[in-house]
Formats: structure tokens, C-alpha cells, sequence
């Protein structure tokens, strides 16, 4: 499943509740319509705030799974923490075996994933709008294909990458990867981090992908807790750029 062919634009922030700096310039960018979605960080330093705030404001918040990084709240449950512990062990291996599927590993990787669902859905009182990943592990075999994944209808695709950004093998398994999640959740027809077209962040593209978004569904992710991108999400040269565009969420895709 993927967008429904009508325009539709979803800059969505990443990191809400790591922390107050992540989740404060997160609010002040939805507030602002700098962007359209965020998606939540659980038993993270300020992930019980952000679910507070992200209700309030009735912002559209889906998961952001971490598998990678452990958690920094001071009131995960031990075992709760323990399983996440070993499935951050396991994937920072490094190279391409953490990217296959490991049959003993799926246990752990069940737990987590649904210690988290259901950790969200009690700071959010809701199911998530949809799911990406912290560094995108949300796509290593162990996550994508968990059968914890059930209640998650909708999910960030793979990264779209340029020759310049990335080997042409690479951008083919990359593609492939795409097809996956295509098979399962509703997605969007492409995705780029702002970093990779916007010029003032050394990237190049923005105007075409943008001029695409009146077409296709097209997530563009963004960081408003990095210091180089929450002023160009201030500037009113980026609320221009949105301004001709429909904006939404991932539950705006069909």
C-alpha cells in the first residue's frame, strides 16, 4: 500500500521526547507549521513530557522504535530494559549481519518492540499514526518482519538516495527493502531527510522533490533539536516553501 496518487506533503520530526531541548523545538516547529508530524521516542529523558505536550497540542505522533540507542528514563522497568539492552547489543555488531534475520534473536525483538507499543500508546492514549526508527533499524529483518508489528498499519519507507549519497548496489537493495515495506504497511512514494536537498545543509534536489509532493506522497524528515536545521525551520523562506502545499501525516495516506 502506498499514497492514494493525490499530493501530499509530511515533514515530520524526529526525536520527540529524547529530550526537553529535542521536544521543546519540536512543539515551537509544530506550532509554527514548520512541520506537519513527529514521531516519539518512549522511556527516553523526556518522552513522559512530550507525550503530554504532543496531546495538548493534538499533534500527529507516531513511534520513533529505538532499538539502537538504550534507554535514558529513570523509571524503565528492569525487565523492560534488559531485553532492549540485548537487542541494542545485538545490532551494534556492525556490518551486514545485524541487517539479516536471526530466528533467536525474533524473541527479544518481539518483547521490545511491544514494550514499546504499548509504552506509547499509554502516554499517548492511542496507537501510533505510523512507524520509522531511531537511525532507521526500524528496517533490519529482526523489526520489519516481527509479528509484534501487527497493530502498526503505516511505516516510513527507506530512504530514497542519490548516486551521489550512496553506490548504485546499494541504492538497489535499498529499493528492494522498499518493496518489503510496501507489502506491508501503507507508505509514502518517496522520503528524503531535509539534509540531502537543502542547499544551506549541502544537499541539493528540494525544489524538485518539493514540485513532486503536488503529485505523489512525499515524507520529508527533518531534526528541529540539531542546531544547524531548527533556524532554517524558523526561517519564513522554509514556511514559504510549505505554504502551496498540502501538509499532513501518514494517516492521511490510503
Amino acid at each position: 500500500m502506498s499514497g492514494n496518487g493525490t499530493g501530499l506533503l509530511i515533514v515530520n520530526a524526529d526525536d520527540f521526547g529524547l529530550d526537553m531541548a529535542n521536544t521543546d523545538a519540536i512543539v515551537e516547529c509544530f506550532r509554527s507549521g514548520a512541520i506537519s508530524s513527529t514521531t516519539a521516542l518512549v522511556w527516553m529523558r523526556d518522552s513522559d513530557r512530550a507525550g503530554e505536550l504532543a496531546r495538548a497540542e493534538r499533534m500527529p505522533t507516531g513511534l520513533h522504535l529505538n532499538l539502537i540507542e538504550p534507554y535514558t528514563s529513570p523509571d524503565v522497568p528492569e525487565r523492560v530494559a534488559a531485553t532492549q539492552r540485548r537487542v541494542v547489543e545485538y545490532l551494534r555488531a556492525g556490518g551486514i549481519g545485524p541487517q539479516l534475520y536471526h530466528p533467536a534473536w525474533s524473541k527479544d525483538f518481539v518483547r521490545c518492540i511491544g514494550d514499546q507499543l504499548s509504552r506509547f500508546r499509554e502516554l499517548y492514549g492511542r496507537t501510533p499514526t505510523h512507524l520509522d526508527g531511531h537511525r532507521h533499524m526500524h528496517l533490519v529483518m529482526n523489526a520489519l518482519l516481527s509479528r509484534a508489528l501487527g497493530p502498526v498499519k503505516r511505516c516510513r519507507r527507506p530512504v530514497n538516495r542519490t548516486p551521489r549519497e550512496s553506490a548504485g548496489h546499494k541504492r538497489l537493495a535499498w529499493s528492494a527493502l522498499g518493496v518489503l515495506v510496501r507489502l506491508r504497511f501503507a507508505t509514502t512514494d518517496a522520503c528524503f531527510s531535509v539534509r540531502s536537498l537543502h542547499p544551506a545543509l549541502g544537499g541539493s534536489g528540494l525544489e524538485d522533490e518539493l514540485a513532486r509532493a503536488g503529485r505523489s506522497s512525499i515524507e520529508l524528515y527533518v531534526h528541529p533539536g540539531y542546531r544547524d536545521e531548527l533556524p532554517l525551520l524558523r526561517s519564513d523562506e522554509w514556511l514559504s516553501r510549505l505554504a502551496s502545499h498540502r501538509l499532513g501525516s501518514f494517516e492521511d495516506l490510503r
